[in-house]
């Protein structure tokens, strides 16, 4: 326990120097992710009882730092964050646990105690108090694997966006599909089309809580206001293919954005091949999806 301790105190003066470093932009989610931990593992009943999942808590809080550190997106920083935060609590959720289990075996053996030297009224006293710490013992308890379920879930789901190729913004998961959808000025769906977005309406099947937007995008040959008509043409496409599979239509939005966003320069063919696109834009959830990327 002490080399436990002594490990957190020079990781939280390691963090206050990072979050002192001149040229890194303030994360409010690392700041809260850091506070978090810094409280809970300075608690001597969470390093007795609950070591591992502190000690993932740290792990998962450098990660977040070396993101910060490394400038990546807000979002990946937010993600790590979120998981460091989440190991923290469940760690003193877990410590409180163990601490109420302990209680109720002292219980018991008070309760014996009691039911030998004193009367038997006070003895039921001493049971009816055994039985209400492991009634919140239990409750305790439900509430830790909940959170644990809940944790696993939103990195099954991220894993889930990750082998359709998605990739983090801080718009959420963004699966980018350029030539393989349409042709050039065409709206209608390429026959191989339909595997991609089969992939993408088994997704949405599987996890109903999350919406899409459908961004259509063109390169800028031509007059933009036929660029702008294609780009609408071609996201209301994709929307219809993916009702046609059963998806909800309130979960989708689809709008055309001409040539107004390009990826890259539209002044070789290489450029304008890769602004000929169409972004799936899968919006997060009400709660924060999470990453499972360790440094």
């Amino acid at each position: 326990m002490k080399k436990l301790i002594k490990t957190t105190i020079v990781a939280t003066a390691t963090s206050v120097l990072l979050f002192g470093c001149a040229g890194k932009k303030p994360n409010s989610n690392l700041d809260s992710a850091r506070s978090t931990y810094e409280r809970v593992s300075s608690n001597p009943v969470v390093n007795e009882h609950s070591t591992e999942d502190l000690n993932v808590a740290k792990r998962k809080l450098d990660s977040a730092i070396a993101a910060w550190k490394g400038k990546k997106s807000k979002s990946e920083i937010d993600k790590r964050a979120y998981i460091a935060e989440q190991y923290a609590l469940i760690a003193e959720q877990r410590s409180t646990l163990l601490q109420h289990k302990s209680s109720i075996d002292d219980g018991k053996l008070m309760r014996t105690n009691v039911q030998m030297e004193l009367r038997a009224s006070e003895a039921d006293a001493a049971r009816a108090e055994a039985e209400a710490l492991a009634a919140q013992s239990a409750a305790l308890e439900q509430q830790v694997i909940e959170r644990e379920q809940r944790l696993q879930a939103q990195l099954a789901e991220l894993e889930a966006l990750k082998a359709l190729q998605a990739t983090s913004s801080d718009r959420g998961m963004v699966l980018t599909l350029g030539d393989v959808l349409f042709d050039i000025n065409e709206s209608s769906l390429k026959p191989a089309a339909q595997t991609n977005l089969q992939q993408v309406a088994t997704f949405l099947q599987k996890y109903p809580d999350r919406t899409l937007v459908i961004e259509g995008h063109t390169d800028n040959t031509g007059d933009e206001q036929y660029n702008m008509n294609l780009s609408s043409e071609r996201a209301i496409t994709v929307k219809t293919a993916l009702t046609a599979q059963g998806i909800d239509p309130s979960r989708i939005i689809a709008r055309g954005l001409g040539e107004s966003a390009p990826l890259a320069s539209n002044s070789d063919s290489a450029g304008r091949q890769r602004n000929r696109r169409v972004d799936l834009i899968f919006a997060e959830p009400d709660t924060v999806t999470i990453s499972s990327i360790d440094e």
